[in-house]
């Protein structure tokens, strides 16, 4: 009889749950959704396969480990909300477990699987954006620890870079596409030929079902994926299209960006735009692994034709 994989999914928001939604349809899968009160998300229990139990981040890391040792796959979606530290904190938590695992699951095969939250861009890249980003230095720290320790504390990982979330390009508060008022305006990053990549949230939990059913060569290393990759030109016409009108065109070049964050050093989102101006932000859609397993995925156009309302 086959051994069931056991994921251990950490956190239930809208990625967890999107997460779920396609690790469910996997063969000889049990998937435990650890969160802090399993109380509140006992809706998500829909299937015998699934079931909750308490997982505090806090814990110590000896305490935390013992946890995750009873897994064989461990997926964190706990998101950007966390405190400064958590994910270093968390793959501390999760190097340990994987000696634990060692002592029951000897042999290649049965080393802990890790997937951190690493839902974005390429950290490798930005870094910590000449230390504007913390916490993108620290996913960057997150790296080079799996790559130092992970093989000599049995565990492999994969790190998904996703880009951001399609719906995130098109937040009022982000300021690059404004349909307030009659007139859509889009404003470009940097300069118009400036790229980006965007992944739909239901579209990662997708393709990551994927790479967990063995479909994606993905053991210790980066795999790529997106929705679309566009230059914010091509944002324009593509939101002209859409809605039949001519959109109105504003560049924020990185001087006027950098202007903007002198005057308010300590606003997040000046300092995510500045980010966004420069490298690691996108890839070409040809090396992602949605592309070589030929997935249909949700571009910019039809995302835009479904949800926006003009």
């Amino acid at each position: 009889m086959i051994t069931p994989q056991k994921i251990l999914l950490l956190g239930a928001g809208e990625l967890g749950q999107a997460f779920l939604l396609h690790l469910i349809t996997l063969l000889n899968t049990q998937i435990t959704i650890g969160v802090r009160s399993p109380s509140k998300y006992q809706h998500l229990a829909t299937s015998p396969n699934i079931s909750l139990t308490p997982v505090d981040h806090t814990e110590p890391v000896s305490t935390l480990a013992k946890t995750l040792a009873n897994y064989s796959t461990i997926i964190t979606c706990t998101g950007f909300g966390q405190p400064a530290g958590t994910q270093k904190h968390l793959t501390e938590a999760v190097l340990s477990a994987g000696q634990l695992r060692r002592e029951t699951h000897p042999g290649k095969e049965g080393r802990l699987w890790y997937f951190p939250w690493q839902w974005g861009v390429n950290y490798d890249i930005t870094g910590d954006a000449n230390g504007r980003m913390p916490l993108f230095g620290e996913q960057l720290e997150v790296r080079q620890m799996l790559r130092a320790r992970a093989e000599e504390t049995h565990v492999k990982w994969t790190i998904v870079s996703t880009g951001i979330f399609m719906s995130f390009l098109f937040e009022p508060f982000w300021g690059v596409v404004d349909t307030a008022g009659t007139e859509v305006t889009v404003r470009a990053l940097g300069y118009w030929e400036h790229r980006v990549t965007v992944t739909d949230v239901n579209d990662i939990g997708k393709c990551v079902a994927r790479i967990v059913a063995g479909d994606v060569e993905s053991e210790n290393r980066v795999v790529y994926i997106a929705g679309d990759t566009v230059n914010y030109k091509e944002l324009a016409c593509i939101l002209e299209k859409v809605t039949g009108q001519e959109v109105k065109r504003e560049e924020w070049t990185v001087d006027y960006l950098r202007q903007e964050l002198e005057k308010d050093s300590g606003d997040q989102i000046k300092k995510y735009r500045m980010v966004f101006a420069g490298d690691g932000v996108a890839w070409d859609k040809k090396i992602t692994a949605n592309y070589k397993l030929g997935m249909q995925l949700t571009n910019v156009e039809s995302w835009t034709q479904k949800n926006l309302k003009f």
